[in-house]
């Protein structure tokens, strides 16, 4: 039984919202542009990871969010999930940016951009870059990061299946929706994480991810 179920397990319905009418001018806002940044490299947010991102509240980084909506520098999708119980996300693309394909993909870019807010202020010389598996299309990530006492990068391939799955068997690490699911579909070598234990503020950098699975 999972007690601790993701928002971003399963994707079953998806809306792209239109942008307001007209465009709103925003003026000396550093917070706006310090989104815009996040935006350009991770290419996707939710407002959870806006506010990591910003070490903010989830209500004033929906305030900036609805900000560069109406000035039509992020898009606006609605997805709903099957997860217990059913929600609506509400999920923030880069305009410039391809919007996700289906509920699913929405949910994996979702789960990652939780990674990359998580990360992104705790690995000195970090990157990240969204790639998109040859066959299956599906999209996974690239991070690099300087290793203490190291001049050479460290790379990682960062997969997040979404619940039923297969996760990318070349990822280093792998985001499952809820622990349970992790600790039973991690193969060997691999290090997981999940989206309950990446939301959790509480839990430090250095713990959320684990050990190679023996």
């Amino acid at each position: 039984m999972m007690h601790k179920d993701s928002a971003y397990a399963v994707g079953i319905g998806i809306r792209y919202l239109r942008f307001p009418e007209g465009i709103m001018e925003i003026r000396d806002n550093r917070r706006c542009v310090e989104l815009t940044r996040y935006f350009s490299e991770v290419e996707l947010l939710t407002t959870t990871t806006a506010a990591m991102l910003l070490n903010s509240s989830r209500m004033v980084a929906q305030k900036l969010l609805l900000k560069l909506w109406k000035a039509h520098l992020i898009k606006c999708i609605e997805v709903v999930t099957s997860s217990a119980p059913e929600r609506v996300l509400k999920i923030w693309v880069s305009s410039d940016k391809l919007l996700p394909r289906s509920p699913n993909e929405a949910c994996r870019l979702a789960a990652l951009s939780v990674f990359y807010g998580r990360a992104k202020s705790n690995l000195p010389g970090f990157t990240w870059e969204l790639k998109r598996r040859n066959k299956s299309k599906k999209r996974y990530a690239i991070m690099t990061y300087l290793q203490p006492g190291e001049k050479k990068k460290s790379t990682l391939l960062i997969d997040a299946p979404r619940r039923g799955e297969e996760p990318n068997l070349e990822a280093d690490i792998i985001i499952f929706p809820t622990v349970e699911e992790a600790k039973a579909l991690t193969p060997v070598g691999k290090r997981y994480t999940a989206d309950y234990i990446l939301l959790n503020r509480d839990i430090p950098f250095e713990k959320l991810i684990s050990d190679p699975v023996k």
